[in-house]
């Protein structure tokens, strides 16, 4: 009875983060099919109108760092609730902007509660599974933004241009309603109520977050992210672009956009399978060799293929793998103690996705100068140096995090996935 509550426990808080998930990656992904015609009503420069991708970026750290430490001071599912309430009703207000101020702010208020929402909903999941499934629940979370992308895509190709940009926002703004069901169906994290009976002051708290055994971790999981995510974002933010260059229509640059995702989310799927029993380490270095290769090949063939349906083969491969983040969600969760994870694994993904507001440019730029194929090969290889980089960090894909830390006593491991089953 007490297995079955543990697991209906760990399968709610999944379910609750990966739809958060889902909605604060499509929420990024939609504003980039909204530039147009947001730019055109406003009469903005696309250069002016590009910065509200930038402003929203740099609004993703602020997120991860405020919501994280509140979740690490009152609780998972609470804060959990309000990053969901935070960026969905900010969506749903920026349908009423007066002007491109204000869209601004509203924007930067909704990337304040998307940066918060990932890291607190994997703090969540990672301490409610069991070891044995804790890297197949937090990794099938990031596959939320798989299906985001794909929702992204269709809405920005077909929804957006029938009713323009502002009902558009309003729609999404629908991602409140799932306040309700996080607050009916998601437990508390015991392993954070153990930790907190005694509640630490504020100063308490930051003076811990000035610790190595904090800031280090952070710096390294802040460093692979970043790597990875302009490597990501080099090909995905660039490609649509590319795409209309080269003859497609929007609507059909929006359904390459969505291959991307199916692509991405079958990788997504395959590589949390794997989590538990290859471990962290060779699970992210054999997804980003799959990326690379895929890249390599996507790079040769870009050029002869782009007419042919061929082109998609070498595309998928390449989406397949690139899937660090996969890997990043339990390997992140399980190098930090339980008082700071929530702001550790918030803060490390959202400053590793805020660098990329140059890379739009940088991409463009490189594109121009040397083609579309040097955009995917020096993609490949950041991704090269993600899998590279998962070897900084200790294995402890068997360590029972749902145990509340002990400054003298680390974390005890459970016994691997293959003895699980034998007993």
């Amino acid at each position: 009875m007490h297995s079955n509550r543990i697991q209906k426990s760990a399968r709610n808080a999944a379910i609750a983060a990966f739809i958060g998930w889902v909605f604060d990656y499509y929420e990024v992904f939609l504003l980039t099919f909204l530039l147009i015609p947001i730019a055109a009503e406003f009469g903005l420069s696309s250069v002016t109108a590009a910065s509200l991708l930038s402003w929203q970026l740099i609004a993703l750290p602020v997120g991860g760092l405020l919501f994280g430490m509140l979740a690490d001071r009152y609780g998972r599912r609470p804060i959990l609730i309000a990053t969901i309430v935070a960026f969905a009703v900010a969506t749903f207000a920026r349908a009423f902007a007066p002007n491109y101020p204000v869209l601004v702010i509203l924007t930067v208020i909704a990337g304040i509660g998307i940066g918060g929402e990932y890291g607190v909903g994997q703090a969540l999941v990672a301490e409610t599974a069991p070891a044995h499934r804790r890297g197949l629940l937090s990794g099938l979370v990031f596959g939320g933004c798989f299906l985001a992308i794909m929702m992204a895509a269709l809405v920005g190709g077909y929804l957006a241009p029938a009713v323009g940009w502002r009902w558009t926002f309003a729609i999404s703004g629908l991602p409140a309603l799932l306040a309700f069901f996080v607050r009916a169906t998601t437990g508390e994290s015991e392993v954070w109520r153990s930790q907190h009976r005694g509640r630490r002051t504020w100063g308490e708290a930051w003076r811990e977050l000035r610790q190595p055994g904090f800031v280090r971790p952070l710096l390294l999981c802040s460093a692979v992210g970043a790597v990875y995510f302009c490597g990501y974002y080099g090909l995905a933010t660039y490609l649509p672009s590319e795409l209309v260059k080269r003859g497609l229509s929007f609507a059909q640059a929006s359904w390459w956009v969505f291959f991307i995702g199916l692509g991405g989310l079958v990788g997504n799927i395959a590589g949390s399978f794997v989590l538990d029993r290859w471990g962290r380490r060779k699970t992210l270095l054999a997804l980003m060799m799959v990326a690379v290769v895929g890249g390599l090949a996507t790079a040769a063939t870009f050029d002869r293929l782009i007419g042919t349906g061929w082109i998609l083969i070498p595309f998928f491969v390449l989406f397949f793998g690139a899937n660090g983040p996969t890997v990043f969600g339990p390997l992140f969760s399980e190098v930090f103690p339980t008082s700071t994870r929530s702001t550790g694994v918030s803060t490390a993904m959202q400053i590793g996705r805020a660098f990329v507001f140059v890379v739009p440019f940088a991409a463009a730029a490189l594109a121009a100068s040397t083609g579309f194929f040097a955009v995917v090969l020096v993609s490949a290889a950041l991704f090269l140096a993600v899998g590279l980089g998962g070897w900084l960090f200790a294995e402890r894909s068997s360590a029972d995090i749902r145990v509340a830390d002990r400054p003298t006593d680390p974390p005890a491991p459970l016994p691997t996935h293959q003895e699980h089953e034998h007993r």
